[in-house]
């Protein structure tokens, strides 16, 4: 990884993730319009996009581990798409969602074709062994993310009510040097547990898609992740329109006007 700080290689590491999500989505689109039948490209399609997933993941943590605190809300991301983050990334449960928007939308749209038994293939036709396996999955997942979620938010009391209340003690005229190694320390086993926390969270969400894969067809996995990396990137250019519409308005950083 090239040098710099943590938050400028995070920003770098995010922009080629970005440029590899584009990339990807080309090629799955591509191999949607010439060869939807072919299930062996499609599943091969499919695994290395989740590859692609699971190293930039591995390879984002490596530097989160240098500065859990600040990466949790990035200054290289837009106001539009912090307020969709959960611990620095989508929820899980979020694709799940959107199969099931999915499903409903393709069944709509092809509705007359499959009452008169035309078949295509699409995230329209789960079928209910589908269903009852990301019903499953869906309510693990909810499960886990509160797991995640309560986790989070006891480390933030801890920190609060034992730690930080050093420094608001109306008894203490001065702040110790023992009392500010304490709270020192405290801080530095709050970042480690940030990071923990982050990597629960960036594992959750890669196992969602990992087995999400496994249950879908490899025509509807790659329909699906279709559908998601134009989410995505739409997400990531709303937040882009609506600086370059208004900068006055976002721009806190001189040095910091960049993305996710």
């Amino acid at each position: 990884m090239a040098g710099g700080c943590p938050q400028e290689q995070l920003h770098r590491c995010f922009q080629s993730w970005i440029n590899q999500q584009a990339k990807d989505l080309n090629e799955l689109d591509q191999a949607v319009r010439e060869d939807r039948r072919n299930e062996e490209r499609l599943k091969t399609l499919a695994e290395k996009n989740i590859k692609h997933f699971q190293e930039y993941h591995e390879k984002r943590f490596l530097l989160v581990k240098e500065d859990p605190p600040s990466s949790f809300s990035p200054t290289w991301c837009t106001p539009f798409e912090n307020s969709f983050l959960w611990i620095a990334g989508c929820r899980p449960t979020l694709a799940i969602q959107l199969v099931y928007t999915l499903c409903g939308s393709e069944l709509e749209a092809h509705l007359t074709e499959f009452l008169e038994g035309v078949r295509s293939g699409n995230l329209g036709e789960l079928s209910s062994v589908q269903l009852g396996l990301i019903d499953e999955l869906h309510c693990k997942i909810v499960r886990e993310e509160e797991e995640i979620s309560n986790r989070l938010e006891r480390l933030q009391e801890y920190i609060g009510e034992q730690q930080l209340a050093l420094v608001t003690d109306e008894s203490t005229q001065q702040v110790c040097n023992e009392s500010i190694e304490e709270m020192s320390r405290a801080i530095d086993a709050h970042a480690v547990e940030l990071a923990r926390i982050w990597e629960e969270a960036d594992r959750l969400r890669l196992n969602t898609m990992k087995e999400l894969i496994v249950i879908l067809t490899p025509l509807q996995a790659v329909d699906f992740l279709v559908a998601a990396k134009k989410l995505y990137l739409s997400m990531h250019e709303w937040g882009q329109n609506r600086i370059d519409s208004n900068p006055e308005h976002f721009v806190s950083n001189p040095h910091e006007f960049n993305l996710i």
